[in-house]
């Protein structure tokens, strides 16, 4: 049996190489993967948070608007009754 030569070495360890970047490219394949479905994940998440989030502020602005609504009629409601008073007290205690 003769010494292996040096192409034969050379040619074995290329194929060593070749054969570790192969397993070196499905692992960064599975890790892109991997954090692309965590990506995905994370915003689906936030997305319905958003939604949530929406939808609540929405029944709070109706709520404020129907509460600002009563605040100025109870207020508008109020100068009325005050004011129908002091026209009252003029007219019995002689005001005028």
């Amino acid at each position: 049996m003769s010494a292996p030569d040096s192409h034969s070495i050379l040619l074995a360890h290329i194929g060593k190489l070749e054969g570790q970047l192969s397993v070196m490219t499905q692992m960064m394949q599975a890790n892109h993967d991997s954090t692309h479905q965590r990506i995905n994940d994370f915003r689906h998440a936030i997305e319905g948070r958003i939604v949530g989030v929406e939808a609540r502020v929405g029944i709070l602005e109706s709520n404020e608007r129907s509460t600002a609504l009563k605040v100025a009629g109870g207020g508008a409601l109020s100068g009325a009754i005050g004011a129908a008073g002091i026209e009252v007290l003029k007219f019995f205690f002689g005001g005028r």
